[in-house]
């Protein structure tokens, strides 16, 4: 077996395709922020829903992450005290003022899942009719025979009835010529 030679190269690295942006604002933990506004969970929690509900600031510009590892923008920050402090005209302000993300891709995302979620909804009521229509067409397919089986039952009762009739006339018949 041969020696193998390694060598270290040193490279620098310049990303073709960066999907977020250069970034120049701060984010904080939820535990920063909750100190900093001094405010609960939950009530970071409704001030972050009113400035996207009623304010139409973008959860993105907010918020980024998940569960315990979220992090809030000092946009968020700056929103979030002038909601508490009720200053109205410089929120407005700030909102105008920040810029908007284009979330063409959560939208759309959202679109394809209320499409899907309408084609399940339908196809989920159709099955329950077609369901229901199966059990009315067995249950009148079972009633259909037990009729059936009645009539035949009474025919076959009168054949053997007048049968056994026609035979015991026959036989006395007999018996008296005999």
């Amino acid at each position: 077996m041969e020696p193998e030679s390694l060598a270290v190269i040193d490279v620098e690295v310049e990303p073709i395709d960066n999907p977020e942006p250069e970034e120049d604002e701060t984010w904080y933990s939820a535990v920063q922020i909750q100190g900093l506004l001094r405010v609960s969970k939950a009530g970071l929690q409704q001030s972050i829903s009113k400035l996207v509900s009623i304010y139409g600031l973008d959860i993105k510009t907010l918020r980024r992450g998940a569960a315990r590892a979220t992090q809030y923008s000092e946009t968020a920050l700056k929103a979030i005290k002038l909601l508490n402090a009720q200053k109205f005209t410089e929120l407005r302000n700030l909102v105008e003022t920040t810029p908007t993300e284009p979330s063409t891709t959560a939208s759309t995302a959202i679109v394809y899942l209320g499409q899907h979620n309408q084609i399940a909804t339908t196809a989920a009521s159709v099955a329950d009719s077609n369901l229901t229509q199966i059990a009315s067409f067995k249950s009148g397919l079972l009633n259909n025979y037990r009729e059936l089986g009645r009539a035949l039952g009474k025919q076959a009762a009168a054949e053997v009835r007048l049968g056994f009739t026609e035979e015991v006339k026959a036989a006395l018949s007999d018996l008296q010529e005999s």
